[in-house]
């Protein structure tokens, strides 16, 4: 860039209140000298500075080179380099620099450089804005205004179902545990940033209730559904579905159902003696993409699914329990707390579904049955990319005046909660593990 009048100037636009350092330097020209010239330039400001003046009369400058670099610790700005003749200003280059990253002119051409110092195509220095959402309620998305965002993507996760209370009874009866909460959905949207408001509500779904455990001699209580996790709303409405309770643990042979899983057009419904059913759209028997699973009332899990949640456990009427179902993104379902036949003899307690797998089980681990039960585990949380696990079901027993093991909690980003096991009078049946508070992200590039 070359100077050549009084009123030519090399200015910088920083767009936000973010440290800039500007290193500049030149050499004048008239018509017997070279002499060289620098500056060093502090911007703390969104403002418009001069960073290379205006030469002396009957002078050229040659600008041979700068050196711009973001030096705050965190921050992004936007900033455009500007070369003016008093009158028009025209752009040489605008770019958002990353807390770190650097650009510089060689008097020629610019170069870009990471936070690390090693040269990079300005094109990698794309500013990205990551606002997340995880705890339950009503949030507010705040459009980044550091730069000028051209896309923005949506990950939601809806909350995961409550676990079942298992039953309590002694003698020869059949008694059962609470059944497993179906996994929330994950689901994600892309929009123009042009077609959302500078803020935009949304709300994070809670997960399912526990379900209490039954008083003395009595049956349990059900689970209840996740919350769904909204953003925006009208046409531009993004969703994802909470999964369903899981069916309490009774005294009368009944078979049970999990909760189903949420999907990306439904809740799953909580189970009772039927299966719950998984969120559509599609064959909740069989899902695939964004439907939920349906839970069982066999030995058999839960079919896997894609970005449904996965189908709480269940069990037969004798009882034989089935592990939770598990999603490849999605939250997993909880497992089914650990029951007594007619002999009496205990039935163990099952594992919660795991996300990132299609195969059921592999969520939190089922607790121990006995004279001293055990809980289940607690679901593993998720995390950006990955569903919550489903609690594991407590631990079941026939020991007089014992409480049943309480189901584990399913894990964040909508993990199903495991149902309690059964107790023996007077001891109350186990409760169910609460279901894991879903989440949502929103990414602005």
């Amino acid at each position: 860039m070359n100077l050549t009048s009084t009123s030519d100037l090399v200015r910088l636009v920083t767009a936000s209140a973010v440290d800039i350092d500007v290193q500049a330097a030149w050499v004048d020209s008239d018509a017997s000298n070279f002499t060289p010239g620098r500056t060093n330039t502090k911007i703390t400001t969104a403002t418009t500075t001069t960073i290379v003046g205006s030469p002396a009369a009957s002078t050229q400058r040659a600008v041979t080179s700068l050196k711009i670099v973001n030096v705050h610790a965190s921050s992004s700005n936007q900033v455009t380099v500007e070369h003016t003749d008093g009158a028009t200003a025209v752009r040489a280059l605008h770019v958002t620099l990353q807390a770190g990253e650097s650009i510089e002119y060689d008097g020629k051409t610019f170069s870009a450089y990471n936070a690390a110092g090693r040269p990079v195509g300005l094109t990698a220095l794309s500013a990205v804005d990551i606002q997340a959402f995880t705890a339950a309620g009503a949030f507010t998305w705040t459009k980044p205004t550091s730069f000028v965002p051209t896309m923005v993507m949506v990950q939601l996760y809806g909350g995961g179902g409550g676990g079942g209370g298992g039953a309590s009874q002694t003698g020869a009866v059949v008694r059962t545990g609470g059944c497993g909460g179906g996994g929330g959905a994950m689901s994600r949207f892309f929009y123009r940033a042009s077609d959302l408001a500078s803020t935009e509500n949304g709300s994070v779904g809670a997960g399912g209730t526990a379900g209490a455990g039954g008083a003395s001699g009595a049956d349990g209580t059900v689970g209840g559904i996740g919350g769904n996790t909204t953003f925006s709303t009208g046409d531009k409405q993004a969703v994802a579905y909470g999964g369903g309770g899981g069916q309490f643990g009774d005294n009368a042979a009944s078979a049970g159902g999990g909760g189903g899983g949420g999907g990306h057009g439904a809740a799953g419904t909580s189970g009772s003696a039927a299966a719950g059913v998984g969120g559509g759209p599609g064959a909740p028997a069989t899902p695939s993409g964004g439907c939920g699973a349906t839970s069982t009332i066999t030995a058999t899990a839960p079919a896997g699914a894609e970005f449904g949640g996965g189908g709480g456990g269940g069990h037969t009427n004798v009882p034989a329990n089935s592990a939770g179902g598990s999603s490849l993104r999605g939250g997993g379902g909880g497992g089914v707390g650990g029951g007594a036949t007619v002999t009496p003899a205990l039935v163990n307690s099952t594992a919660g579904g795991a996300s990132n797998q299609i195969a059921s089980g592999g969520g939190g681990a089922a607790g121990t049955n006995g004279a001293a039960p055990t809980a289940g585990t607690a679901g593993a949380n998720g995390r950006f990319d990955l569903g919550g696990s489903g609690g594991g079901g407590g631990g079941g027993t026939i020991t007089a005046n014992t409480t049943g093991g309480a189901g584990g909690a399913g894990g964040t980003h909508g993990g199903g909660g495991g149902g309690g096991g059964v107790g023996a009078n007077t001891g109350l049946g186990g409760a169910g593990g609460v279901g894991g508070v879903g989440a949502a992200y929103v990414v602005s590039w």
